[in-house]
């Protein structure tokens, strides 16, 4: 699909620069924002690509979405961590909300999931225990981040799930989509019955609409590891109400049982991160990022594993790297050729853009805590 980016063709729903960045095309939208490929220069005058998240045209004037949009620009303009996807600058510009983001090529976790999935094969339980303990790492960052003054942000994503885990094709693991995370600083305010993050990757207390800390996000992970090395789901079920119900029991079964060659050093860990008493769990995600370095120290060398994730990203998407490389080569020379008019969005979206979708309503707590 063609993007016109003719200067005589009026496209008064596609912005033509914001921040420092020229737009160049669209590649990807969703529930409450849209996405553009953007090109600036550094401060040493190198160009640089970025992903522009732009609020919604037709959400840009609701003051509920400006005010989680902006709450998150706020919170990723914060961070500074190799497993987080980067922030460059956020802003409003001609009455456009947005946010210049690292430009990630790769795939999420889901993704590979699903392809996994179709091929019947699965990865390495010490590969998917280093991709996880990436996450875990990137996630205490994020739980021990502070505001100016340095007071805590008690900063928790709410939203980890194989959708929001990123690979890129140079082997680097990304967490990504700080939309729903809770921090003290936000403006947002929660609304009774809305519980934040998909389903089948809450935690019991989400449900339950108890008051969160940070190991709602970690027993979150563990059931994203549990998946990755088990390629079976956990809680989803056929429908909403039942998923509830199981997420609600909290019972994980044994992979061992099912799976003689499945770690036991594996299994211990992610039975204390998947315990449904969140005070038997790791009380930080970098204990949970301890444990499982240590098992992927016992099963090899850590060293090959980023390497590792680029191989198995090249194998199960054959000519993606190389289709991918060249439409980047076509955007970086975009403007620049005399009479160039459009340019064709045929790459996949590079981060996927997180929508509204991933609030979900159950019914409230009762007031007497029943």
């Amino acid at each position: 699909m063609a993007y016109s980016l003719d200067r005589s063709v009026p496209l008064p729903l596609r912005p033509t620069r914001l921040g420092h960045y020229d737009v160049i095309v669209k590649i990807a939208g969703g529930g409450m924002a849209t996405i553009y490929l953007g090109r600036g220069r550094e401060p040493n005058g190198e160009e640089r690509l970025v992903a522009l998240k732009v609020i919604r045209h037709d959400l840009r004037h609701d003051e509920r979405f400006v005010t989680m949009f902006l709450d998150e620009a706020k919170v990723l303009s914060r961070m500074s961590h190799p497993n987080i996807a980067a922030t460059y600058e956020f802003g409003t510009d001609d009455e456009q909300h947005f946010i210049a983001m690292e430009l990630l090529v790769g795939r999420t976790m889901l993704d590979v999931w699903d392809a996994l999935k179709a091929r019947k094969i699965s990865l390495r339980s010490d590969h998917a225990a280093w991709i996880a303990a990436r996450v875990a790492d990137a996630l205490h960052y994020a739980h021990e981040l502070t505001d100016e003054g340095g007071a805590p942000l008690h900063l928790i994503h709410r939203d980890v799930n194989p959708s929001n885990i990123f690979l890129t094709l140079e082997g680097n693991v990304k967490l990504f989509d700080f939309g729903l995370a809770k921090s003290s600083g936000r403006q947002g305010k929660s609304v009774d019955g809305i519980v934040k993050g998909k389903l089948p990757y809450l935690s019991p207390e989400q449900v339950a609409q108890l008051p969160l800390d940070r190991r709602s996000d970690t027993y979150m992970l563990a059931t994203t590891l549990w998946e990755m090395t088990t390629m079976r789901r956990l809680f989803k079920r056929d429908d909403d109400v039942e998923t509830l119900m199981a997420v609600r029991a909290g019972l994980v079964p044994n992979p061992c049982a099912r799976m003689p060659d499945y770690p036991e050093a594996l299994w211990h860990i992610l039975r204390r991160a998947l315990a449904r008493d969140r005070d038997d769990r790791h009380a930080t995600a970098a204990e949970l990022a301890g444990e499982l370095d240590a098992f992927v120290a016992s099963q090899g060398s850590p060293d090959e594993m980023p390497a590792l994730t680029a191989e198995i990203l090249d194998a199960l998407y054959p000519g993606e790297r190389e289709e991918r490389t060249q439409w980047l080569r076509r955007a970086r020379g975009y403007l620049r050729e005399p009479g160039r008019a459009t340019m064709t969005a045929t790459m996949p979206p590079p981060v996927p853009v997180a929508g509204a979708s991933t609030a979900s309503t159950i019914p409230p707590r009762p007031k007497s805590g029943r």
